[in-house]
């Protein structure tokens, strides 16, 4: 069972190209933090394919029975300007290296964590103020469980040893990408290294990004082609960036344009120019025109003969019609001999007479002998049979046969005078007549259509006149030489669209051979632009190359494995044990007021959907406090040690900045209920004296051998010193930071000879000088808004400070002596150092201080 997120993503890693594998080891190493010089060579080994150093992190495999125990460290040579052969006794309970910035600690630090592969890579460098650097090494041993003690020897070449990889780390790295805010009221959490899942994601995302803005780059840089002669396909495929194999190898097959290409090429553009001046359309046109107009003529002189023709076989049978009505309503009449001394009896006005009487009587009724039109009676016989004779004339037929016979010739004039005989002909159209000859005469064409448009005037009039008269008698009209006028026009039709066939099919001939002509011409445009374009065409095609590789290159960089992965990973990793321990772990620490949930947060790509949130109960805003972040990440760290269910060492490097000393005391009283062995680098005067005061352990008087107080758990305290920048890290204990084990030191030193210590001995007495303020001005008592006020205040102590203004006088003058001062710029000046005598006297006055 995996307990880390930096194990899932281990596994994964070992079937993943150099680059992600390099990506995912270096994020391991750096728990998040790669640095942009190293991330420039891993895109670089995706982008170029350059070498890139792959070295595999070496993670823990958890089990209860690899558990061990530090015992020693010794620096021999070779970290920072750590001073050489110093060692570290390691207590099997809790060791705290303690001292201010500077010191060195942080170097014996750095050390820990890249033997034991901490969260976050830590570079050691040489001693800069030398100037050959030693190698490094350090000896470092360890218990196994129910095993014998082991030392290894450590060259800071590599790190994470097998064994010693157990420990877990805590320092201001494991709290990068831990937290992150989701809305106003509340921080996600990502525990157990899960924050290495979103990281990845953003620098794959990143690199996904900076691959395509090279390749945009790349196409930017490509030169502008000159693509106005090339044929469709190969134009279209350089507009897309899309060029093809076969579409780069038919264009460099073009990259040659012999001088005899050149002389073909304008052969064939003066043949164009030639063919296309050519214009046998407007002669097609002229023809068809030609042809248009003579069918005119021939469908109008048809049409007026037809017209004619049947106008006149119309009027001589209505002549006729007239004729034959007319004779039947004389005899009618005859019948009617009565109305005969009627004046006008034989006027329309006198018919309109006799058919309104008619009407009228209709209406009324049926009376005998009485006058239909004055209703009058009638006086004999004689009135009665006019009456009589009235109304037979009017059922009398012929008079409406005559009436129609009168009618149709009237509707048949206007049919006449509504024909247009004249025929007006074109010049070019009268010239082709004329020049058409009559076979066996002298006559044209034109002449008789001359004639034939004459008679059918003529005609027309003739027939209008017989209407007229009513009389058909010697009507006639000629059609002479229709048919021959009918087969000439024909003729002269059917030889136009012989023609007119003839120069469509020169015309389709013009134009396949343009076409053809243009077709050559463009391929030898194409080349001829091709090669001249050469160079610019192959710098085009070695870019895009590189472009297409890039593209290639970022379409198989996706995150999907990774945020799979992190799913997995939430899942089996954020369990409600977690939960439960952080709360605790919270409320130990005194955020009891900070509430937590195990729920779906959903947040950015490449991160799971369930979290560990942290809600604030009170009206505080989005990101929480640094001290907050920080009293999280102890939180944390401590849960997660307690459900990896390991007593491992656990290193610490000042977990405590940013707390208050009421939260760093409650984090001291956490760490001393740990069954792990805890190593603790500190600088907090405070966070100690919580290790100091606290009543259930104790603290080891002895740093080189085993102590003998069994109250609780031993806690043993290395004072780191820097006794100049040439030697750092110096270990004494800190129980016996007192005046005069400082005395004594600087004595030892000053008895040796040749003396050449003197700067180790200034900075002992600078020492000696602020321990006797604390021992004979404070008279060891601490301010109470200083201290943990664990301890009872020592009144009468307090009555024994001492205020004496000459010994304060004194120290100060030996303390800016030997510190620097306004005269100096340290000891180690050469123009006023400080003599042997100087410092025996500086010594003997501190002692007669303290006694």
């Amino acid at each position: 069972m995996k307990s880390n997120a930096k194990e899932y993503l281990k596994e994964f890693a070992t079937s993943q190209p150099d680059w992600l594998k390099a990506l995912i080891y270096d994020s391991i190493e750096s728990n998040g933090n790669i640095t942009n010089e190293r991330k420039n060579e891993i895109f670089s080994n995706l982008t170029k394919g350059t070498n890139l150093n792959v070295t595999e992190p070496n993670l823990s495999n958890e089990t209860t029975d690899s558990e061990i125990r530090l015992t020693k460290l010794i620096h021999k040579s070779g970290v920072n300007a750590l001073k050489e052969n110093q060692m570290i006794k390691f207590s099997k309970d809790v060791t705290i290296l303690y001292g201010m910035n500077g010191a060195g600690k942080s170097s014996y630090f750095k050390v820990l964590n890249e033997i034991v592969g901490g969260n976050q890579k830590k570079e050691i460098l040489p001693n800069i103020y030398t100037e050959t650097s030693k190698p490094i090494e350090i000896e470092l041993s360890f218990e196994p469980q129910n095993g014998q003690n082991q030392t290894i020897n450590w060259d800071g070449t590599n790190r994470s040893l097998n064994l010693l990889n157990k420990c877990k780390v805590f320092d201001t790295s494991y709290l990068e990408g831990l937290l992150g805010t989701r809305k106003a009221d509340s921080t996600l959490i990502q525990p157990l290294g899960l924050n290495l899942f979103t990281y990845l994601v953003g620098v794959i995302d990143d690199f996904k990004d900076k691959v395509n803005n090279k390749a945009e780059k790349k196409r930017l840089e490509k030169p502008t082609l000159e693509l106005k002669y090339l044929s469709d396909e190969i134009k279209t495929s350089f507009e897309s960036h899309q060029v093809s194999s076969s579409i780069k190898s038919q264009v460099e097959k073009l990259y040659t344009f012999s001088d005899e290409d050149s002389v073909k090429l304008k052969t064939k553009q003066g043949e164009l120019k030639n063919l296309k001046q050519i214009n046998i359309q407007d002669k097609i046109r002229l023809k068809k025109n030609d042809k248009g107009e003579l069918e005119n003529v021939k469908s109008h002189i048809d049409n007026i003969v037809k017209k004619i023709s049947g106008t006149f076989t119309k009027t001589q049978n209505f002549i006729e019609t007239y004729t034959e009505s007319k004779e039947a309503n004389k005899l009618a009449k005859k019948q009617f001999e009565i109305l005969s001394n009627i004046p006008a009896n034989n006027t329309e006005e006198w018919k309109e007479f006799i058919k309104a009487g008619e009407k009228y009587t209709s209406k009324l009724d049926s009376v005998e002998k009485v006058c239909a039109y004055c209703r009058q009676p009638l006086a004999d016989d004689n009135s009665i049979n006019l009456v009589q004779s009235y109304g037979n004339f009017l059922k009398d037929e012929s008079e409406q046969k005559l009436n129609g016979a009168i009618q149709n010739l009237e509707s048949l004039k206007q049919e006449l005078n509504g024909i247009s005989v004249k025929l007006k002909i074109k010049e070019n159209i009268e010239a082709i007549l004329k020049e058409t000859k009559i076979a066996d005469s002298d006559e044209t064409l034109n002449k008789l259509i001359d004639n034939i448009i004459s008679n059918l005037e003529k005609g027309k009039k003739e027939l209008i006149t017989a209407i007229d008269s009513k009389s058909s008698k010697d009507l006639k009209i000629e059609f002479k030489n229709k048919d021959i006028i009918n087969l000439k026009l024909s003729a002269i039709i059917e030889s136009l669209q012989a023609e007119i066939v003839k120069f469509e099919n020169d015309n389709r001939g013009k134009n396949t051979q343009i076409q053809k002509l243009e077709k050559e011409i463009k391929g030898f445009l194409e080349n001829e632009s091709i090669s001249q374009q050469k160079e610019s065409f192959e710098k085009w095609f070695s870019i895009d190359s590189v472009e297409k590789g890039l593209r290639q290159k970022s379409k198989k960089i996706n995150t999907t494995k990774v945020s799979n992965l992190s799913k997995t990973a939430h899942n089996d990793l954020l369990t409600e044990t977690l939960k439960t321990n952080f709360i605790n772990e919270l409320t130990g620490l005194g955020f009891n007021k900070l509430e937590v949930k195990l729920e779906n947060a959903r947040g950015q790509k490449g991160t799971s959907n369930t979290k560990l949130t942290l809600i604030k109960n009170k009206d505080i805003k989005a990101v929480l406090s640094e001290g907050e972040q920080k009293a999280v990440a102890l939180a944390l760290f401590i849960a997660e040690a307690k459900i990896q269910k390991s007593i491992n060492p656990i290193i610490l490097d000042d977990p405590v900045n940013s707390l208050d000393h009421k939260i760093a005391g409650n984090f001291a009283e956490r760490l001393l209920q740990l069954e792990n062995q805890i190593i603790l680098f500190n600088h907090n005067r405070l966070f100690l004296e919580s290790f100091e005061t606290s009543k259930a352990n104790h603290i080891c008087k002895t740093i080189d051998s085993a102590c003998n107080n069994s109250r609780g758990k031993h806690i043993r305290i290395y004072l780191v010193n820097n006794e100049g920048k040439n030697s750092k890290g110096v270990l004494t204990n800190f129980k016996l930071n007192k005046a005069s084990n400082h005395i004594c030191d600087a004595k030892r030193l000053l008895g040796s000879s040749p003396f050449e210590d003197g700067l180790k001995v200034a900075n002992l007495i600078r020492k000696a000088v602020e321990c006797t303020i604390d021992e004979k001005v404070f008279n060891n008592q601490v301010p109470t808004k200083n201290s943990t006020k664990n301890n009872r205040i020592n009144w009468d102590e307090l009555k024994k400070l001492n205020n004496d203004k000459h010994i304060i006088n004194s120290l100060r003058d030996i303390h800016s002596r030997v510190s620097g001062g306004e005269m100096h710029n340290g000891t180690e000046n050469e123009e006023n150092p400080i003599e042997m005598d100087e410092f025996n006297t500086m010594i003997s006055n501190v002692e007669q201080m303290l006694n």
